[in-house]
């Protein structure tokens, strides 16, 4: 007496090809830079750095020039997010040039007193969780 086993693998291949086509997809990182514009743009309008830290307050100084009191927000201009994808890369931020001397703060100079640090970009656990979510959507949306 014996068994006999007939294994067909091309459903294997077919789901197969399927993951390696979501894992190179173009769709997937501009999905994924998509949602990380959306979380970047709620956490500066909350006035929050990546990490749920509360940005530090405006100075009175600078509370009685300003024609708006949200920080960092003057114009709108820091809040233009955008991401880029390049290959395998999703690239995530402002094209403000003034971005980088709030993200990370200055030094006091003779005629102006520095600016605290200001966080506006990051990859934090939460938004780790964002992208791992969507990777696995698009998996089992393959995988169908």
């Amino acid at each position: 007496m014996h068994f006999e086993i007939d294994f067909s693998a091309a459903h294997l291949i077919r789901s197969l090809a399927a993951v390696r086509q979501v894992i190179s997809s173009e769709e997937l990182l501009r999905s994924m830079g998509g949602s990380l514009v959306d979380v970047h743009v709620r956490r500066h309008e909350q006035a929050l750095a990546p990490d749920g830290t509360r940005w530090k307050e405006l100075s009175p100084t600078t509370r009685k020039k300003k024609r708006k009191l949200r920080i960092l927000y003057e114009h709108g201009d820091l809040l233009r997010f955008q991401y880029q994808v390049e290959g395998n890369t999703v690239r995530i931020g402002t094209n403000d040039w003034k971005g980088i001397f709030h993200h990370f703060g200055t030094r006091r100079t003779v005629r102006h007193p520095g600016l605290p640090a200001r966080p506006l970009a990051g990859f934090p656990a939460s938004d780790q969780q964002i992208v791992a979510d969507l990777v696995a959507d698009h998996l089992t949306a393959a995988l169908r």
